[in-house]
């Protein structure tokens, strides 16, 4: 299953061919339309499992909640795949850039090194979010004024984090192929991951074809069967690839060198996604303490859920940013990578600004989709209709914040997150929920206007130029 451009570059059946590179503006923006689609669609399978999953939870008898608990499990289990990023965006990087080179042995050593590490960070960090749950959802929660809230989001930890490992590799199997250029793969094995997700929800949260109802434990079994079912059929489709070489011992024994390769690119990656994700459970936080309470909370799961009908092409976008501008990179076309970056931008613009128009206009019926709670519908619609007017700047922000990752430029953009949610989000946030009593409309307030922030931001980093220079 691989693209055109992974084709070009060699990779196809073993053979090794001349990178060949887009000659034109049309031909460029067809190759980033090529690369970004499935990824677009592998991010809309995703979006409409988020969506089932809260529709699952949400109508349970104790739906406000569960899908309180769910929520702040999610982003837990979110945390984690944040740190999986220390390896997954260096595999992608180092990959592309190989690929872009024609490097076939440096590729296949650097995808078989980063399923290692991959294995061994899942063991390290899984352990130690499955001793720190109670601690973590105390912070999150506030336990003492949401107990019930608290102990279900427990239940649905004790069993979802049994699948750490297999997150871990499963996302470095996902950023070996798109550095290949081959984002086709990924979206038919998030096909199966989720039609395995969905399937088991139906069947163990309420309770049907024989098997008792387990509500949010529910929930719980099937995101961990399908994260599993997800590694297994990712290594299937390795032994099939290019890159099955990666799963011998000689490319799986760890080497030191390698390691900070991967990391050097990576662990910046992963501490961007990690400042975001925490400095998201903090405002997580800060609503939970509004007079909204858990009715906030829940009504921000549902709003970045249905947000991510906005998100679905920003993501797919960032994927062909990445992959073109790290193989060409790999080419020493430095020009190249510089027009395929702001073509993937135009075009992941342009989409998000309709979707954007989309949700604005149907807020209401989005929110009423998730939940029959009219508060947390109330909450949602206003989520919705806030943060439409930040999506085009987030387009900016996602597909550029792709092409660094592609350059292996992960540290600098980094201090945008920091700035644009601690420094700004968080403080600006509290003001306008606290002090000036406007509560939960305060903190949609102050999330749009930080994206707008990082959009912009984002802009002013790459036109410096510096990620061309950048060694991995």
């Amino acid at each position: 299953m691989s693209t055109p451009l992974s084709e070009s570059a060699g990779l196809k059946k073993g053979k090794r061919k001349p990178f060949k590179l887009a000659v034109n503006t049309r031909q460029l923006h067809h190759e980033v339309y090529t690369l970004a689609w499935p990824s677009v669609i592998t991010m809309l399978m995703q979006t409409v499992n988020s969506m089932m999953d809260v529709f699952f939870v949400g109508h349970l008898p104790n739906g406000k909640n569960a899908l309180a608990a769910t929520g702040i499990g999610g982003s837990i289990i979110f945390l984690l795949i944040s740190l999986a990023m220390g390896v997954s965006v260096g595999t992608t990087a180092l990959v592309a850039r190989f690929t872009g080179a024609e490097d076939h042995g440096s590729t296949v050593e650097a995808a078989g090194q980063s399923i290692t590490l991959s294995l061994l960070c899942g063991i390290v960090f899984g352990s130690l979010f499955y001793i720190a749950r109670g601690v973590l959802i105390g912070m999150l929660l506030q336990a003492d004024k949401n107990q019930e809230a608290a102990a279900l989001c427990n239940q649905f930890l004790q069993l979802a984090l049994l699948a750490s490992v297999p997150l871990f590799v499963t996302n470095v199997l996902m950023g070996a192929f798109r550095g290949l250029g081959d984002t086709r793969t990924p979206m038919i094995i998030t096909a199966v991951m989720i039609a395995v997700h969905i399937g088991l929800n139906a069947v163990l949260i309420y309770g049907r074809l024989g098997f008792p109802a387990l509500g949010v434990r529910g929930a719980a079994t099937a995101l961990a069967t399908s994260i599993t079912t997800g590694m297994l059929v990712y290594l299937l489709f390795l032994r099939r690839s290019v890159l099955k070489e990666a799963l011998t011992w000689k490319h799986l024994k760890p080497h030191t060198h390698w390691a900070w390769r991967i990391f050097k690119i990576g662990i910046p990656a992963s501490a961007q996604a990690v400042v975001r994700q925490v400095g998201m459970m903090w405002f997580t936080s800060m609503l939970a303490g509004t007079i909204e309470g858990t009715a906030a909370v829940a009504a921000l799961q549902i709003g970045i859920r249905a947000e991510s009908l906005a998100f679905m092409p920003g993501f797919g976008y960032s994927v062909a940013a990445s992959a073109l501008v790290g193989q060409s990179l790999g080419a020493k076309d430095v020009d190249r990578a510089e027009k395929s970056a702001w073509a993937a931008t135009l075009q992941g613009v342009i989409v998000m600004s309709i979707m954007s128009t989309i949700f604005f206009v149907f807020a209401r019926q989005l929110s009423s989709l998730f939940t029959n709670d009219p508060m947390v519908r109330m909450l949602g619609t206003d989520y919705l209709r806030v943060n439409a007017f930040c999506e085009p700047f987030l387009a900016l922000s996602m597909v550029l914040m792709g092409a660094f990752q592609g350059a292996g430029d992960t540290v600098r953009p980094t201090f945008i997150t920091i700035l644009t949610m601690w420094v700004f989000r968080l403080p600006f946030g509290w003001m306008l929920m606290y002090p000036l009593h406007m509560q939960t409309h305060g903190a949609w307030v102050s999330m749009s206007l930080s994206v707008i922030i990082g959009g912009l931001m984002s802009v002013a980093l790459f036109r410096t130029g510096k990620w061309k220079k950048i060694k991995v």
